[in-house]
């Protein structure tokens, strides 16, 4: 399996995989790592053997791109893998013996196209049609992603498994006010404000969330709006929807937050909205039913799998239902408190151990329809 250094989404996804596939000592991970990312250093582990790649392979989606289909099948066939596990939708279309199972997060390469850049929607695109007809095996993190491949391709041709993600252990409620309070001096933050966790692109439907928080701001003129998370593409218009509001002084971007800090951040908030447009699996909401705190999201796509009746859902594309939505999570404490309730029974529904439990089942029924195909 190959991983990315990022630790957001896929990254963070990757990561725990791992952590919680390598006491596995019934499986030999050979794990695809950059050689400037210490996360994934294995020593000691004896059925764990890290093959590390020079980041300069990596750095590019097109030398991506050919050293996953050139250099990668000669990796495969040098240590004799059964089984290549793709977490990222690109996998080696020549793979040899080793068989192919892909992990599918999404599918707005398709359904939302022009939230990508061009060369990654036709990347994407490729790689998922491909995966369709010719992989061994196909994992959904929800029944959403897999709903909308199927209506799209049809059956895939292998095995199809929906397996969630997990919550980290380290997400849970935090009542020391003395680290809330240090987590809101190191990033500039004031005591009250909503939150956001994510990349900074369209598909997260943040331009909506400024227009509903500027509709609330008089109402509650203690609390900001916090927009945590790195740029990522076409944001030019949410900044531009700041300044029309004339919110400059209410809403606060400290940028990417180190996982360390992650818990202590979505602690400190008062409510937590994650209003996006489309998600594979909507990981930040699920951290944040963690931490117990009051969240909002969206009915769309996989976000009513991961939030249950534990979280207020709301259309996406409604500003003044987003609004009174935040407004009532911000007053009503009794809801808050309910809230607060479910979402920790909720979120203990996750874990990376069922995981990894479901992709290893995932892995020997892959492997052990190759040996019937060899006999």
């Amino acid at each position: 399996m190959g991983v990315t250094k990022k630790k957001a989404g896929v990254g963070v996804y990757a990561k725990n995989l791992i952590d919680s596939l390598v006491s596995n000592d019934e499986l030999h991970l050979f794990v695809l790592a950059q050689d400037d990312d210490s996360d994934f250093d294995y020593q000691g582990l004896p059925n764990v053997t890290v093959l590390w790649v020079p980041s300069k392979l990596l750095r590019t989606p097109l030398i991506r791109l050919i050293f996953e289909q050139l250099l990668l099948p000669l990796i495969l066939w040098k240590h004799h893998i059964d089984v290549v596990h793709s977490l990222h939708y690109s996998f080696p279309l020549i793979s040899g013996r080793a068989k192919n199972v892909v992990t599918i997060h999404d599918m707005t390469s398709f359904s939302m196209p022009e939230v990508h850049l061009t060369f990654k929607r036709l990347y994407y695109r490729t790689f998922i049609r491909a995966a369709a007809k010719l992989a061994d095996a196909l994992i959904f993190v929800s029944q959403s992603a897999q709903s909308d491949l199927t209506a799209r391709f049809g059956s895939p041709k292998g095995i199809s498994a929906v397996i969630h993600h997990g919550k980290s252990d380290s997400f849970s409620p935090c009542w020391d006010q003395d680290l809330l309070q240090q987590v809101r001096k190191k990033y500039g933050l004031p005591t009250r404000f909503i939150l956001y966790v994510g990349t900074i692109e369209p598909r997260k439907n943040l331009v909506r969330l400024v227009e509903a928080f500027s509709e609330i701001a008089p109402l509650h003129p203690d609390t900001a709006l916090v927009i945590a998370g790195s740029k990522g593409w076409m944001y030019d218009s949410l900044f531009e929807c700041i300044s029309r509001l004339r919110l400059e002084a209410r809403i606060f971007f400290p940028g990417f937050v180190a996982e360390a800090d992650k818990r202590f951040l979505i602690c400190a908030a008062d409510v937590f909205a994650y209003i996006s447009l489309y998600e594979g699996f909507g990981l930040p909401v699920l951290e944040a039913l963690a931490c117990g705190i009051p969240t909002l999201t969206s009915t769309t796509s996989s976000l009513p799998e991961v939030s249950g009746v534990a979280a207020l859902a709301v259309d996406p594309t409604d500003v003044e239902q987003i609004a009174f939505s935040l407004n009532r999570l911000l007053s009503d404490s009794v809801l808050r408190q309910e809230l607060h309730k479910a979402s920790l029974l909720q979120a203990a529904r996750f874990t990376w151990q069922e995981t990894a439990a479901g992709t290893t089942r995932v892995y020997w029924d892959t492997f052990n329809n190759a040996i019937v195909e060899l006999v």
